[in-house]
């Protein structure tokens, strides 16, 4: 008996001296994905890093610095007081001279801590709804009036 002859063939030796395939080998191989985008992930995380890094140094932390609260000078009530807010956030404070009463917002109704309390150390009922704010000016609801009254608090400088 004959040995069968094989179908395989052998495959040419690359030439001698070429080490790295050419662009043309990558893409049909497929290899040319990991080849071009893990280097550009790669990039783009250390960036992100160092991003953060930056970031939290100049800040002291992770978390960005608190803004301060916007002071609103308001008058017309039965004694004037400064309600401290700032749009976006869920803290309100009243201050009239030595009395500062803390609340909370919720979908623009103000919540005050120990309301009985605060309104025995005012002399007055405190305003119990933000109707509307912007940069210039805050409009509230008297609560001390019997019917709904809408007052304007500007704010100060």
């Amino acid at each position: 008996m004959q040995p069968e002859e094989s179908n395989i063939q052998a495959q040419p030796a690359p030439p001698a001296g070429r080490t790295r395939p050419s662009v043309l080998a990558l893409v049909k191989s497929g290899a040319i994905v990991p080849t071009v985008v893990i280097p550009i992930l790669a990039v783009a995380v250390l960036g992100m890093i160092g991003f953060i890094v930056t970031g939290a140094v100049k800040n002291g932390g992770l978390m960005p610095r608190p803004t301060a609260l916007d002071t609103y000078a308001c008058k017309g009530f039965s004694a004037p007081f400064q309600l401290i807010f700032r749009h976006g956030m869920d803290v309100v404070q009243l201050q009239t001279g030595t009395v500062t009463v803390y609340g909370d917002l919720l979908n623009g109704r103000i919540a005050w801590e120990n309301l009985p309390n605060a309104i025995a150390q005012l002399g007055f009922v405190p305003p119990n709804e933000i109707v509307y704010d912007d940069t210039r000016s805050l409009r509230v609801i008297d609560a001390s009036m019997a019917v709904r009254t809408e007052r304007v608090c500007d704010r100060r400088s």
